[in-house]
């Protein structure tokens, strides 16, 4: 058995190096990434705009029947991906490019991603090539439950504000 050295411990797994061999160093937008949240399994990410050391990227999957207005449905000959792909126009946020991990697919054109994120604000009604769910009118509809689990999800993988270096301060009472 090997002696081990005093000091601090590297927790890399053995195979780090041949798991990053294939993953690009920088996110580019229009990529769907694999990425890691805190706690359980890798998600799909589209990149939608690249910063210095975060990206904002859209929550994906694959539960296209549950489309809502603000989501966008891609089918394969658009991603490259076997399987259409449905992209949460409504759950997005910042990402540190650490979490990213290997590219899937084929890139997406910045015309396309950018069409996709007016979507999920709510200012694109008219593209035909995007799939549409409909609209969540209410609380008994049950992707309004679903969309605030996506939600949880997103919050597991999204970038905290100290870690992107932004300063949180305290707001002085309203004066009347």
């Amino acid at each position: 058995m090997a002696e081990q050295e005093p000091g601090p411990l590297a927790l890399v797994r053995d195979d780090a190096s041949r798991a990053t061999d294939n993953v690009p160093s920088d996110p580019q937008v229009g990529q769907i990434r694999m990425a890691r949240p805190d706690r359980g399994g890798e998600v799909q990410v589209l990149v939608v705009e690249v910063h210095d050391d975060h990206v904002h990227a859209m929550l994906c999957g694959e539960e296209c029947e549950r489309a809502t207005d603000t989501d966008a449905v891609l089918e394969p000959q658009t991603t490259g991906l076997p399987r259409p792909i449905l992209i949460h126009g409504d759950v997005s946020g910042s990402i540190l490019k650490r979490r990213l991990g290997r590219s899937i697919g084929q890139q997406l054109g910045r015309n396309l991603v950018e069409r996709i994120a007016l979507r999920g604000r709510g200012l694109d009604f008219n593209s035909t090539d995007l799939g549409r769910g409909s609209a969540v009118t209410d609380e008994s509809d049950p992707r309004w439950g679903w969309k605030l689990e996506k939600q949880r999800q997103l919050r597991l993988l999204r970038a905290r504000a100290s870690e992107l270096g932004w300063e949180i301060h305290k707001l002085s009472p309203r004066e009347e």
